[in-house]
């Protein structure tokens, strides 16, 4: 290295520049290997050259030396660093020529911009620091001033943090500069000061911020000293964040004086103003709000001031519009001088941060923002149009929340209403825009209009008259800029095509489909690809139930149709998307106009056929022919049916898990429709590829396998022979599987109900698939070492399945057979309980009364056996009971009272009648009588006090009790919530949680009455009653937010307070050698963390976010069990609240840097070793999306954490981490069905 290095130095000397680059680039070369070093003398005489070249007359080479000055500070030694900085500081500050001072600032910035972090970096910072302040104190030279406060604005912005000591100097520096003449010195100074916010601290912070307030208030002489102080105060608010919200109490009705006072006429005040209360909102939603009263309606003065055009919409007749419109564009209103515009702009920026701020208190903000807006929907300043316009499609997105949100309040519905009265008004005043010139202005209206018909499509279409002519101008517009506006115009009319009300278009539909149809081959291939997904979407408007008849009008557009997807359909080289969207768009036109295009249909379908043979897009076509085959046209596939049919069978051997279902839905498509003409070779071949899909490795395609074979089953009973011999031991095999179930499980059955019926039809010849071959296999899986319990169910509900196929012979028959066995006295376990569950999946469709010895049976089998005899013979009681309930019921019903003494008796009885109510209530017919439901409530509240199990399982039957029937049950149950005893109390929260169904249900009404009552239990005095409360706030939660939503204020302190440890339920237990802690809260504190987390997934605009994170942050501090769903909340409040996390994560770090260092003990177990992993990457997960929150950084005690884990042990493991969330949400669009 010296050789090269020492002729590297004697070249830099050199008088010729082409030496001098030449030596330059082998220098930067040099330095860019990690392993460069040199000697002390050799690195201070590269210092120096390098310094020269910087000032070398040939720009090529100064350019060089810059780069290798960044690295060349990285290489030499410190005191050589601090030569180099104290050098071109003095240049600088001291240099006489204006190019040596240039060249000192572009070098000292970009040391600053390629400098790492680390000790080189603080040294670097803290040498440079004290002289820039110096610089900026040199009032005489403006460029030196410049220079100095440009690079403080990089030094505070990237290594604020590490120059703590001199925070007070620079802001003592910095604030006199805000009342500096020069409007480039006081921006800079504005931009230091923004930088610098975020690392001071809370005193320095308050201080800056009080004088800004102070100077504010003060008179001032010039109108550039109070815009400067006010833009400083939103900056400051933008920088702080959650910090400057103490402040608000003061700035706010301050800046409110400022921008209210209209007889002051500056308006770029007013915009300053309105910029800080946009800040406020943004940054400090919790402190803004109770402002909001006062800030909105100066916002919404300052959105319509307009000093040069009064315009009031309201006014309007609806004559002369196109006329109005015309005298908004004469040049008379082009007033050079008029900045009104940047208030309008700020209020209509201002407004859409409070829209999306407070998503709770929209009917509120809607009844004052909605007409507001829609007066300035005619503004003529195309940048605040178009911000006009962004502020509505917030009001709309926070209305498409709102309208999600099932049952809401009176105000919400009423907000709602109100929106669908407007929607004439807005299209209106949108389709007014649509005819402007501005490109620009018009696409911002096609957005609008998407958020419209998503929130509002019936009402949005019936004005498809209004808005017709804007569409086609945009789709036929022909300017540089057209591609832009012709995409948002084409979703605008996929978008509405495809939603309620698309019918209204049908009319126009002869006018819009000529210019779709040419956007179609247009050569930009996003609008190409969005005008076929409008083709399609106007072809299911053309015919949305096939095979209406379509009107000769109509008809008309099918061939122009065809045409524009035709053409892409057969084109090759073209981007992939396009290919997806014609596929997609042909298979449609097939589907719904197929029979309109008699002669060109076989070409079509030839087409979708060959795009099979494509790897790119077999997909795409797989998908395709699936829908041309569900088609309810009388399509001719003659031609194609058998080869379409090989491919698709070929794909069952692939290994992509997305083709293989794919094919299969296809498959089964094909057989409904066309399986009686299907070959026989094609059906062996089809059924050979689909039978090793029967397995329990994927139940979601074994399910799409049973299905189609199902399906051919039923089109050709001639097939029995193949299915018997290749599918029917994978499903015997696939019963025995303890993951069988869902799904997999009513295809399984579907399946042996259709094999036995087809097995029966003339022709079949399976004699594998007779009934006794069916049983006996079926019996012989069931009592199979292999099959645990969950396999013996199934088993027993395929057998039940095939008796009631089979007829009342031969069910007979089977339940006497049944019965045998389970009396034998020789007979195995498994034998018997595979007869009890079979009886009583047989019992719950048939009545079994009859059989005198089954009561008998039953109770024998209660009393005697092992405990999984017990349970069989428990859920088979209940099943009978179903099948003949005054039978059945009084019996259970008197041996619950009976068995009162023996709680493990009396528990599996009390779970026969939950098998029976459960089953009533997931029936839709089924009752019980009056005077049974009678008899089973005054049982079921007399045992509310019971043990723990017994008494869940009460909890359950008054639940699904209450579903069968409402008015009885609830009032009882509210009166028993203020029973004395815990347990019944802890038994009624429980049941209530039953009665939470995802879907709606009659009794919603009278819970969401009843509810309030039951959430006083979340701070019950026992800690049993608590946690089942806070279990039934999370399912109302999850299944329907809308029941608690109005009662989370007054709920969610006291939800809050279960996160706390409580000392008071911790004991210790003597166990000889060492003792040991139990905590019974642990329970409580996890399951009240997991409420929040759902929570924030059901009701985010109504949790009081500042409130609950201190809580988490003692969750991140507790035992193992609480701090995993601890992890997961905070990663997911890092995304829906994470200016409230910001505020407090620096209080975050300290458990979570205690958590990653937590190590296992040298003789731990692997299950504990496991435990830990899990914790540490779950804890990594919660830092990762705490490192992506915007403006992180800025907590510089999390920064530094951040650098400490990037560079110390846990840094492969935080990058393995990214790189999965990196991955899943790449691949997350890969996995949707985009075609």
């Amino acid at each position: 290295m010296a050789q090269p290095i020492a002729i590297i130095v004697e070249k830099l000397q050199s008088k010729d520049k082409d030496y001098r680059y030449m030596a330059t680039s082998d220098l930067q070369g040099a330095l860019e290997q990690s392993s460069f070093k040199t000697d002390d003398q050799t690195e201070r005489t590269l210092a120096r050259l390098i310094l020269q070249q910087l000032e070398d007359p040939s720009g090529d080479i100064s350019s060089l030396a810059v780069k290798c000055l960044a690295l060349l500070v990285q290489r030499v030694s410190t005191a050589h660093v601090e030569d180099l900085v104290d050098s071109l500081c003095s240049k600088l500050l001291s240099g006489k020529r204006e190019q040596e001072r240039d060249v000192a600032a572009i070098g000292l910035k970009t040391v600053v911009t390629d400098l790492p972090g680390g000790a080189l970096a603080t040294l670097v910072v803290r040498r440079l620091c004290p002289k820039l302040v110096a610089g900026v104190q040199q009032k005489e030279s403006y460029d030196i001033v410049s220079a100095s406060l440009d690079l403080m604005n990089e030094v505070v912005s990237k290594f604020g943090g590490l120059v703590a000591a001199e925070h007070a100097r620079i802001c003592d520096c910095l604030l006199p500069e805000l009342d500096e003449s020069r409007a480039g010195v006081r921006k800079r100074a504005i931009h230091c000061l923004s930088a610098l916010a975020p690392h001071l601290t809370d005193a320095l912070l308050d201080g800056v911020v009080k004088h800004l307030l102070q100077r504010l208030q003060a008179p001032h002489s010039r109108p550039e000293a109070a815009r400067t102080h006010m833009q400083s105060l939103a900056a400051m608010s933008r920088a702080a964040g959650w910090r400057f919200g103490k402040h608000l109490g003061h700035a706010v009705p301050l800046v409110l004086e400022q921008c209210g006072e209209p007889s002051a006429r500056d308006e770029e005040l007013r915009e300053h103003c309105l910029q800080a209360l946009d800040a406020f909102v943004l940054r400090s939603p919790h402190d803004a709000r109770g402002a909001l009263p006062q800030i909105l309606p100066i916002v919404l003065q300052c959105l319509a001031h307009d000093p040069n055009c009064e315009d009031d919409m309201d006014a309007e007749d609806g004559s002369g519009g196109e006329e109005d419109d015309e005298e908004l564009t004469d040049e008379e209103y082009s007033d050079d001088e008029d900045v009104s515009w940047k208030v309008r702009r700020a209020a209509a920026k201002c407004l859409a941060t409070i829209v999306s701020a407070f998503p709770d208190r929209f009917s509120d903000i809607y009844a004052r923002a909605c007409p507001a807006l829609l007066a300035r929907f005619r503004e003529r300043e195309e940048s605040v149009k178009i911000d006009v316009f962004q502020a509505f499609i917030a009001l709309l997105r926070q209305a498409s929340v709102a309208a999600r949100r099932e049952g809401g309040g009176a105000a919400e519905a009423a907000a709602k209403q109100r929106l669908r009265a407007d929607v004439p008004s807005i299209a209106k005043a949108v389709a007014r825009t649509l005819r402007e010139k501005s490109v620009k202005a018009r696409a911002a209206g096609f957005a609008l209009l998407k958020a419209l018909v998503a929130v509002q499509p019936a009402p949005t279409n019936a004005a498809c008259a209004l808005l017709l002519l804007g569409v086609l101008a945009a789709l036929s517009d022909r300017s540089s800029s057209s591609a832009q506006l012709k995409l948002h115009a084409l979703q605008f009319v996929r978008e509405a095509l495809s939603a309620d009300g698309a019918a209204a278009w049908r009319p126009h539909l002869a006018a819009l489909a000529p210019p779709v149809a040419a956007a179609a081959s247009e050569r930009y291939y996003k609008v190409g690809a969005e005008a076929l997904r409008a083709c399609a979407a106007m072809c299911r408007v053309i015919r949305p139930d096939a095979p209406a008849p379509v009107p000769a009008d109509l008809q008309k557009l099918v061939p122009q149709l065809h045409a524009a997807v035709a053409a892409r359909l057969r084109c090759q080289d073209q981007d992939q998307e396009v290919k997806e969207c014609a596929i997609a768009a042909a298979a449609t036109l097939a589907a719904h106009l197929g029979d309109l295009l008699p002669r060109e249909l076989p070409d079509l379908l030839q087409a979708l056929q060959e795009r099979l043979r494509n790897e790119m897009t077999r997909l795409a076509g797989v998908k395709a022919v699936a829908q041309v085959a569900s088609s309810r046209l009388d399509l001719d596939l003659g031609a194609v049916l058998e080869p379409v049919l090989a491919e698709l069978t070929a794909f069952l051997r692939k290994a992509s898990r997305p083709l293989r279902q794919a094919a299969l839905a296809a498959i089964e498509a094909v057989v409904a429709a066309r399986g009686a003409r299907m070959s026989a070779g094609a059906v062996d071949s089809m059924v050979e590829a689909a039978a090793p899909l029967v397995s329990d490795g994927d139940l979601a395609v074994s399910a799409l396998a049973l299905h189609a074979c199902s399906r051919l089953l039923e089109r050709q009973p001639a097939s029995a022979r193949a299915v018997t011999a290749r599918v029917l031991p994978q499903a015997i095999a696939l019963a025995q599987s303890p993951l069988l179930q869902g799904q997999a499980l009513e295809a399984l059955l579907a399946f042996f109900s259709t094999v036995l019926r087809c097995a029966a039809a003339p022709g079949a010849a399976a004699p594998g698939a007779s009934f006794d071959a069916l049983l006996a296999a079926l019996l012989a899986a069931g009592t199979a070492p292999a099959a645990g319990r969950s396999a013996q169910h199934n088993i027993a509900q395929c057998i039940a399945v095939l008796c009631s196929e089979a007829g009342p012979a031969t069910l007979a028959a089977t339940v006497e057979g049944l019965l045998s066995q389970l009396q034998a006295p020789r007979a195995s376990e498994a034998a018997k309980r595979l007869a009890l569950l079979a009886i009583g999946e047989i019992g719950r469709s048939a009545d079994l009364s009859r059989y005198g010895v089954l009561r008998g049976a039953l109770t024998s089998a209660l009393k005697g056996g092992s405990e999984e005899v017990k349970a069989a013979a428990s859920v088979a009681l209940g099943g009978v009971a179903l099948g003949n309930m005054s039978a059945y019921l009084p019996f259970i019903l008197s041996q619950i009272s009976e068995q009162a003494r023996s709680p493990k008796d009396q528990y599996l009885l009390l779970k026969a009648l939950n098998e029976v109510i459960v089953s009533l209530a997931r029936s839709a017919s089924a009752q019980l009588s009056a005077q049974h439901q009678q008899e089973v409530l005054r049982l079921l509240l007399a045992h509310c006090g019971s043990e723990e199990e017994c008494r869940n399982v009460v909890a359950e039957c008054l639940g699904h009790l209450a579903l069968l029937h409402t008015g009885q049950v609830l009032p009882p149950l509210q009166a028993q919530a203020g029973a004395t005893s815990p347990s019944a109390r802890a038994a009624v929260v429980t049941a209530v949680k039953s009665m939470l169904l995802p879907q709606p249900h009659a009794i919603d009404p009278l819970l969401r009455d009843a509810i309030p009552g039951f959430l006083t239990l979340v701070s019950d005095p026992d800690r049993h009653v608590r946690k089942a409360a806070v279990q039934m706030l999370s399912s109302a939660a999850h299944n329907k937010p809308w029941l608690v939503a109005d009662q989370l204020e007054g709920v969610l302190p006291r939800l809050y307070a279960q996160t706390a440890v409580d000392e008071s339920l911790i004991r210790t237990v003597d166990l000889g050698p060492f003792k040991h802690r139990i905590d019974d809260g642990l329970e409580l504190r996890k399951a009240a963390f997991e409420c929040v987390d759902i929570l924030v997934d059901a009701c985010p605009d109504r949790l009081s976010y500042p409130a609950f994170l201190t809580h988490l942050e003692s969750g991140l501090k507790d035992h193992y069990d609480v701090k995993m769903p601890c992890h997961i909340l905070l990663a997911k409040l890092a995304t829906v609240a994470s200016e409230h996390v910001l505020a407090h994560l620096e209080r975050l770090v300290p458990p979570l840097e205690a958590t990653l260092a937590t190590k296992v003990k040298s003789d731990a177990v692997k299950q504990e070793v496991d435990r830990n992993d899990d914790m540490l990457r779950s804890c990594l997960r919660a830092v990762d999306a705490l490192n992506r929150i915007p403006n992180a950084s800025s907590c510089a005690p999390f920064q530094r954490f951040i650098d400490g884990l990037v560079a110390g042990p846990l840094a492969v493991r935080y990058a393995a981490v990214k790189a999965e969330r990196a991955e899943a949400e790449g691949a997350a669009p890969d996995g949707m069905d985009a075609v």
